[in-house]
């Protein structure tokens, strides 16, 4: 059974967000943990239903040749999976960022994220058909894989892509160093 958006609440809560990221993402969170302590224009999201956790999202916004909101990790409770819960969640971040373009990343394989995102609205594209030089820098916009896809809204690769000093600094700051371990 889906949920209305009217059952779930939402609050900013960057700590109990990057917990519950934590506890039901299936990966490393140390990337989640470094966005919303070392860049200013993150945060985290909590779903609630029925005053429960439900899920919660991290996202941060970086500035191209457009504003860009990217939507960095989502994680649904298990007993609140197949709800609506990432759906309103997507839609609650695109609501608060208020940005020009919206984006994720995700792996190939992960279908039924490219689903979600598609059904609402956004279009999926493979590095190998962006240029080389938007590419790099949307891959560090996104802290994204060479191998992962890109999935966007509101725009194309092409014409959102920009070098800036914000990309660089996002980057390094929270894709670059706790990856080398800093």
């Amino acid at each position: 059974m889906r949920t209305s958006s009217r059952s779930l609440e939402f609050r900013e809560d960057k700590q109990e967000a990057l917990e519950i990221i934590g506890l039901y993402y299936k990966g490393p969170v140390k990337y989640a943990k470094a966005i919303l302590e070392r860049w200013p224009r993150s945060s985290g999201i909590v779903a609630y239903m029925n005053g429960e956790t439900a899920g919660a999202e991290i996202v941060y916004s970086v500035d191209l040749a457009l504003t860009v909101c990217v939507h960095y990790y989502i994680a649904v409770v298990p007993e609140h999976r197949r709800k609506g819960v990432a759906t309103q969640l997507i839609k609650k971040v695109e609501e608060i960022c208020k940005a020009d373009v919206y984006m994720a990343t995700t792996t190939d394989d992960n279908h039924a994220t490219i689903m979600l995102f598609m059904k609402l609205g956004y279009k999926l594209y493979r590095w190998t058909s962006i240029s080389k030089r938007a590419r790099n820098i949307l891959l560090k916009a996104t802290c994204g894989y060479d191998d992962d896809v890109l999935l966007i809204k509101g725009g194309n690769p092409e014409e959102v892509v920009k070098e800036s000093e914000d990309v660089e600094k996002l980057w390094r700051e929270t894709c670059l160093k706790p990856y080398i371990g800093l």
